[in-house]
């Protein structure tokens, strides 16, 4: 950015040699005091950004979560979730396991991607029955599992495998 001094010769001999029209020169002004004017308000982000401070959020399960899934889950841990149809009751009526990975920790829940693709069923005029590789969701319930015969297993026991 040129300096303020700069600036202020360029008009100078602008205003002098050329001897422009008032409009002309008052844009000129106009012009100048916005890049002025511009350049402050970048000192002040400047100052932000040097006096800002990170503040760690902490990743600790509630007690109730971390009763439910246990201390082996850790960011970027592999395991398997699970992917259940629920009827209009609210009923589950079916599921699956389906491989995936912890991204991130909250308090009260898990941010979950999908490692691959698993489908319920093939319902006609039913755009999506079951989770696609790469969707990510919030775990809230901690039905995760080390290994997919123990997802299997819970399903089972539920009688929700299908």
């Amino acid at each position: 950015m040129p300096s303020q001094d700069y600036l202020i010769n360029f008009v100078t001999e602008i205003l002098y040699y050329k001897k422009p029209k008032m409009k002309n020169s008052l844009l000129i002004l106009l012009l100048i005091g916005a890049i002025i004017t511009g350049g402050c308000n970048s000192r002040k982000r400047s100052d932000e950004i040097k006096n800002y401070t990170y503040q760690e959020q902490t990743t600790e399960l509630s007690e109730q979560l971390s009763g439910k899934v246990g201390s082996w889950v850790q960011e970027g841990t592999v395991c398997y979730g699970l992917v259940a149809s629920i009827d209009a009751k609210g009923k589950v009526q079916k599921g699956l396991p389906v491989k995936s990975k912890v991204l991130t920790i909250k308090s009260d829940s898990l941010k979950m991607k999908a490692l691959e693709s698993v489908s319920l069923a093939e319902v006609k005029g039913c755009t999506k029955l079951g989770i696609a590789k790469g969707d990510t969701w919030w775990e809230t319930e901690g039905d995760l599992f080390k290994t997919k015969e123990e997802a299997v297993a819970f399903l089972k026991k539920n009688g929700w495998y299908k």
